[in-house]
């Protein structure tokens, strides 16, 4: 049996998480939702959007491929590693946190979290186009509930806290496509020999490689110049948070699979909410909350159903 045959036998249909993979789950929601306030940081902070990309991703990868030197775990660069680093390194890195950093001061914080409640949906819509999991009644109701969720924050202006905004928060939604291409992928490309911790590294340094191109392209160069500030510090904290997120994106799909992975937005869009209304003291309308709950009620019933996960340990 081939890697992407087993891959998709383990992924289909979606198990229903062990409490470990709970655990996981809810940090892995914190931090993709603080990352999402540590781009307004940033941006408010003076620290071009490239720059700030290129450098978390450089430092975090920097700092885990260290780590699995020091424990004898670095991974080969034969061909699967390299599509698994260079496809993970654009979809769940590179472009979705070069589209968030430049929507930071144009969107509020927790609009952009309410994006991330899109993911399980594109996930089990991709998952049953290839054949990684059943149709079920009820998950289609809540394919249709996110989207009447996404409707109640784009239709009326009065949603929003400026006019004009929704085509700025609509583009906020695409990443969310790409994070959901991404947990498919993985579940079907990640070599099984080698552990999360190099694989998250690897994911990170392709995705400098990325920004470096565009950074060379476009002339945009920083490097922690003058004094330190709340940029700076921003761009340092998400180095580590990076650490933290890359590392919990493939240790949980490999324990559960990729539809129970993209649960994680459950946790991450409240969280962003909150860190929104804390951090940049926003205030989300009536039309917001009621499209969370549109939306959690449908994620609840795109993911109620499946087989229990059997907490598979290993890192």
């Amino acid at each position: 049996m081939s890697d992407d045959s087993r891959a998709l036998e383990r992924a289909a249909p979606a198990a229903r998480p062990s409490p470990v993979t709970v655990g996981m789950l809810f940090v892995l929601g914190v931090s993709f939702a603080l990352a999402v306030s540590l781009n307004r940081f940033a941006a408010d902070g003076g620290v071009p959007f490239l720059p700030y990309v290129f450098w978390q991703s450089l430092g975090g990868g920097a700092a885990l491929m260290l780590i699995a030197a020091a424990l004898r775990r670095l991974p080969r660069l034969d061909f699967p590693h390299v599509r698994i680093f260079l496809s993970t390194g654009a979809l769940n890195l590179a472009f979705p946190y070069m589209l968030l950093a430049y929507l930071a001061p144009k969107v509020p914080a927790s609009l952009l979290s309410l994006g991330m409640a899109l993911v399980p949906v594109m996930v089990y819509v991709l998952a049953l186009s290839l054949r990684q999991d059943r149709f079920h009644m009820l998950r289609f109701g809540g394919i249709l509930l996110g989207l009447a969720g996404i409707l109640v924050i784009l239709v009326p202006q009065a949603s929003l806290p400026a006019p004009g905004m929704a085509g700025w928060v609509a583009l906020g939604f695409v990443p969310s496509l790409s994070y959901a291409v991404n947990a498919v992928l993985v579940a079907r490309w990640r070599p099984q020999q080698t552990t999360s911790l190099p694989l998250a590294g690897g994911l990170m340094l392709s995705s400098a490689g990325y920004v470096l191109v565009v950074m060379a392209a476009t002339g945009d160069w920083w490097a922690f110049g003058g004094d330190f500030g709340t940029g700076h510090g921003a761009t340092v904290a998400a180095m580590a948070n990076n650490c933290v997120s890359f590392y919990l994106v493939f240790e949980v799909i490999r324990r559960a699979g990729p539809v129970i992975f993209s649960t994680v937005n459950y946790i991450a869009t409240l969280s962003g909410m909150g860190f929104g209304m804390w951090f940049f003291g926003d205030a989300p309308s009536a039309y917001i909350w009621g499209a969370v709950v549109l939306m959690f009620v449908g994620l609840f019933l795109v993911t109620a159903t499946g087989r229990r996960d059997g907490g598979r340990a290993g890192t």
